[in-house]
């Protein structure tokens, strides 16, 4: 490959076009994809077919945030627990359903910080993308949340294979800074109004000082459990959520939906050793989000939930640990990142005291208050009780 870059010029399409220039991948169209907040993510378009194929994706790590309008410096070497990651993932054998995979890596550049892996398609369509836009058939739904659950089960096991070397994820610190600012660095500013937020202004919302301090306690507990290396030797995605997930459906020659053909879990960066809760809340927030502001959706979005949760709490012991984190990290998504985007002001705010809600529950609640929260299809999976998400 060529030699590293020195400007940010892979941060366009002509740059890209001009890297790949002398190499098996040089291509006649470069297109920028959209989503994601790290990483230029493209599409590029071979001149001669590689393994007899035309298409592939790249992706470039630069040395920041690539969509956050904060300034977030990130090293750009946080691209090799990617690559780690999905060689993980295409070598470690599963058994009885290969459904859900990852991209096979094609290139490493390591000095350039681009990496070259295969395209899943132009026709998928992101898990969030296709609950807001499609009306699936609830069979449908509940395979596609129960084979997620169990891919990802299989993924927090990693650890217990004497085969697998999971050391280097254990460095993951720009993983572990990005997760604690997506979610927890923020929180309580958000609910003093500090941020000053226009949706949770004028009037401000009035959260009781007990449970700001019960925020606060969740706040510094979380984030030195996700900064320590060594509370878990379980390794997590770190951004396992529904825009992180490509599904390609089967369609009659009319359109319709026939069966579900492949899900692909993208963006492995944040990779590391960790609270596989955090994992949980992540992948169940943003559907349960879609679920209370998109109220045709929101049988769908439970129903991917409940079968999510349940195949995980089957396939691994779990422990009432792992599902407080889950409920906080759920809240805490709900707080931090709902108020930043466009929508209903009064929805918003709603979701924000809802979110305190669930922040509380899992750092005071019983158990038992859990077995009938969100994720209590967690808990009560080996028991074989169905309990509503409400």
């Amino acid at each position: 490959m060529s030699s590293a870059s020195t400007d940010d010029s892979l941060a366009t399409k002509d740059g890209i076009q001009t890297y790949l220039r002398n190499t098996p991948f040089a291509s006649h169209t470069v297109d920028q994809l959209s989503g994601g907040y790290v990483n230029f993510t493209y599409r590029i378009h071979l001149h001669v077919p590689v393994d007899g194929i035309s298409t592939f994706i790249l992706k470039y790590t630069p040395p920041y945030a690539a969509s956050l309008t904060e300034d977030i410096s990130m090293p750009p070497d946080r691209q090799r627990f990617e690559a780690e990651a999905l060689r993980l993932v295409n070598t470690i054998p599963r058994l009885g359903d290969d459904t859900v995979t990852a991209p096979t890596l094609r290139f490493l550049d390591q000095e350039s910080h681009v990496m070259v892996i295969d395209d899943a398609g132009s026709n998928t369509r992101t898990l969030r993308e296709v609950l807001i836009n499609e009306t699936l058939p609830r069979h449908l739904l509940e395979e596609i949340g129960t084979k997620l659950g169990r891919f990802l089960a299989h993924v927090h096991e990693w650890n217990e294979r004497p085969d697998v070397d999971l050391n280097l994820f254990a460095n993951n610190t720009a993983g572990r800074i990005l997760l604690t600012y997506l979610v927890y660095n923020r929180l309580v500013s958000t609910l003093t109004g500090e941020d000053k937020l226009p949706h949770l202004l004028n009037p401000a919302l009035e959260i009781p000082e007990e449970k700001l301090a019960t925020v606060s306690k969740l706040v510094e507990a979380r984030t030195n459990e996700i900064h320590s290396p060594t509370v878990s030797g379980v390794m997590t995605h770190g951004d396992y959520w529904p825009g992180n997930i490509l599904v390609s459906l089967r369609r009659g020659a009319d359109g319709a939906i026939e069966a579900l053909d492949r899900l692909y879990v993208l963006d492995w960066e944040m990779a590391m050793t960790g609270l596989p809760g955090s994992d949980l809340g992540q992948y169940c927030a943003e559907l349960y989000i879609i679920a209370r502001f998109l109220p045709h959706r929101e049988e769908s979005a439970k129903t991917i939930i409940r079968s999510f949760l349940s195949a995980y709490g089957q396939s691994r012991v779990i422990d009432p640990a792992i599902a407080r984190v889950a409920l906080g990290h759920i809240g805490g998504y709900m707080v931090t990142c709902v108020p930043r985007d466009v929508g209903d002001r009064e929805r918003i705010r709603e979701l924000v005291i809802e979110g305190v809600e669930f922040l509380d529950l899992s750092w005071t609640g019983p158990e038992s208050s859990l077995v009938n929260s969100i994720v209590g299809p967690l808990l009560s999976a080996k028991s074989g009780h169905n309990l509503p998400v409400n």
